[in-house]
């Protein structure tokens, strides 16, 4: 007990040291506002990487700073990018039609504004572009919405079916039962 009292009347002294030397000779204490800035939108994982992809760095960086609550300027960019990459694996991108029964412009919509939307009365699902829980597998639902072609046109395309999944089934680490609910780090 007496050695925690010496630590306690130590650690008051050195206090009062610090704070008795900190000041500013006139008397007045400065406090600068504090500025923020938006440098990145991640509210999804892969979609301002793959879908920002072409472009200068000029254009992805004034995407990254644009303010979701401005709305999904570079909705036509990411609408070209889905029919450019639709068109390579041989699926049309004008009769597209994808697994949420949207097509390249509607989707291009939504995730050009690159924020986890949430509707606290619907089940939380990435799939349904409604939150995200740490066990869905956000690589695969992108492909699915990119490539997964539901409309007749793409019935019989063999390709969309190798690039609609990363094939990586599961973490190689289960997810603790208690927060922050991660696995442990390797």
């Amino acid at each position: 007990m007496k050695n925690r009292n010496n630590i306690y009347a130590m650690l008051s002294i050195m206090a009062l040291l610090v704070f008795s030397s900190c000041g500013n000779d006139d008397g007045d204490i400065q406090v600068e506002a504090a500025t923020y800035a938006t440098v990145d939108q991640m509210g999804r994982p892969a979609i301002n990487t793959v879908f920002n992809f072409f472009g200068t760095a000029d254009v992805k960086n004034g995407y990254n700073s644009t303010l979701p609550s401005n709305g999904s300027a570079n909705a036509a960019a990411f609408a070209g990018i889905l029919d450019a990459l639709q068109t390579y694996i041989f699926l049309d991108p004008e009769q597209f039609e994808n697994i949420l029964g949207v097509d390249n412009d509607a989707l291009a919509g939504v995730l050009a504004v690159d924020v986890l939307q949430s509707d606290k009365n619907a089940a939380t699902a990435y799939g349904t572009l409604n939150g995200r829980a740490l066990s869905d597998d956000v690589i695969d639902v992108t492909l699915l919405l990119a490539f997964a072609d539901q409309s007749d046109a793409g019935a019989d395309n063999p390709v969309k079916d190798g690039v609609s999944s990363d094939n990586v089934d599961a973490n190689d680490k289960a997810f603790s039962s208690s927060f922050p609910y991660l696995a442990s780090p390797h």
